[in-house]
C-alpha cells in the first residue's frame, strides 16, 4: 500500500485515539496541557514568518524606491546598449 500524507496523518488520529483510550485522566490532563502548547508555539511561529515576508515586502518596496529615484537622476539605458556592455 502507498502511503499518502492523508492516510498518516489519518494513522496518527487512529493512534492517538487508541492510546488516549488506554491512558489515564491524569496522564491526559498533561497531554493536554503538551498539544496545546504545541498549537500555540506553532501558532506563533505562523504569525513570524508572516511578520518576516512583511518585512521582506517593505524592504523589496524600499528598494525600488532607491531604483527609481536613480532614474530620475541618472536615467537609463537602453537595451541595446546593455547587451553590448555585458557582452551579448
Amino acid at each position: 500500500m502507498l502511503t499518502t500524507e492523508t492516510s498518516t496523518h489519518s494513522d496518527v488520529r487512529r493512534s492517538l485515539i487508541q492510546e488516549i483510550e488506554q491512558t489515564s485522566d491524569y496522564v491526559l490532563s498533561e497531554v493536554l496541557d503538551f498539544l496545546l502548547f504545541v498549537r500555540a508555539k506553532h501558532s506563533q511561529d505562523d504569525l513570524n514568518a508572516v511578520s518576516y515576508e512583511a518585512d521582506e515586502d517593505l524592504e523589496d518596496i524600499a528598494d525600488a524606491k532607491v531604483a527609481l529615484a536613480s532614474i530620475d537622476s541618472e536615467g537609463t539605458i537602453s537595451w541595446e546598449s546593455l547587451k553590448t556592455e555585458i557582452g551579448l
